[in-house]
């Protein structure tokens, strides 16, 4: 069983607080993204203006080139997971400053991102959320690119205790396919915040992937 995770993406206070509140209307949980430009086409919500709603579980996707330098905003937030990109210049170090927070990290992997990208940073142990993206960082309403879920089951022999997640145009059209190539965790961004009825398409998500 796959868990389907409704996505945040705006530089927009106003809208990130409508669709926060939307979001808490109908789901468990928020994945929250946050770019400084680099790995993405645009700036997003500075962390240190975005807030956190304690009864949704809440997952902080932070693109940014070097996160060491607002690693207290991100420790501010109190997600409950921060996913910090490998291509990151300080990675490991923003790693062991949330290991020893106590904050829960994953990393993510850019679409030309490979296993043995991971390995050569030496980051054993300080992870347990792997973040496969497979559409356009930044933005919301795109394709799937279905050729990244080739690395899932690497990524599953490497490190099995590890929790793995989608990121990028995850439809009712192929959320079954990719919960069954091994994904834990399903984050869905344009397809719900652009549906008609986002509790009625976030409740079809489900039953597609339980």
């Amino acid at each position: 069983m796959s868990v389907i995770t409704p996505t945040i993406t705006t530089d927009d206070p106003h809208a990130y607080r409508e669709q926060m509140e939307l979001i808490d209307s109908y789901a468990d949980g928020v994945h929250i993204d946050f770019s400084d430009g680099v790995f993405s086409p645009a700036n997003l919500l500075p962390i240190d203006q975005a807030w956190r709603v304690d009864d949704l579980i809440t997952h902080a996707h932070v693109m940014y080139q070097i996160p060491l330098e607002i690693i207290d905003d991100i420790i501010d937030l109190q997600a409950d997971l921060v996913i910090l990109h490998i291509e990151s210049d300080d990675v490991k170090q923003c790693l062991h400053t949330l290991g020893e927070n106590g904050t829960r990290a994953g990393i993510a992997l850019l679409p030309e991102s490979t296993l043995n990208d991971i390995e050569d940073l030496n980051i054993d142990g300080l992870f347990d959320h792997i973040l496969v993206f497979g559409g356009r960082l930044g933005s919301q309403g795109g394709s799937a690119d279905l050729e990244q879920l080739d690395k899932i089951k690497r990524l599953k022999d490497a490190y099995p205790d590890a929790e793995i997640a989608w990121d990028g145009g995850v439809s009712v059209e192929n959320a079954k396919q990719i919960s069954k190539a091994g994904i834990d965790v399903l984050n869905v961004g344009g397809h719900l915040k652009n549906a008609e009825d986002p509790e009625k398409t976030y409740s079809k998500l489900v039953s597609l992937v339980s």
